[in-house]
């Protein structure tokens, strides 16, 4: 995990931690919506991430260098709060 703390880095390989992904989407008004694959709803930075939303982490590549890291997101978000007249006009383009 290129780019963590030496604490983080100790924490996680303790084996007593639980560690998920989130995923933030900020619409251009600034409506933001949290997403994770956790199994509970929380809160960080003053967005709530919700577990029920239908996305699994699929694969992850890191590099070394310069070179850009990914990761892909599988499923289909099922928040009642993306209504699709949103969609339709755009907001989350």
């Amino acid at each position: 995990m290129a780019g963590q703390s030496e604490a983080f880095l100790s924490h996680a390989a303790s084996g007593l931690t639980t560690l998920c992904r989130a995923w933030a989407i900020t619409r251009a008004d600034g409506e933001a919506y949290g997403f994770t694959d956790h199994d509970r709803d929380f809160n960080f930075e003053g967005v709530t991430f919700r577990a029920d939303t239908g996305l699994t982490a699929a694969a992850l590549a890191q590099s070394t260098g310069l070179s850009v890291d990914n990761t892909e997101a599988l499923g289909a978000l099922t928040d009642a709060a993306v209504r699709e007249d949103d969609i339709e006009a755009g907001r989350f383009d």
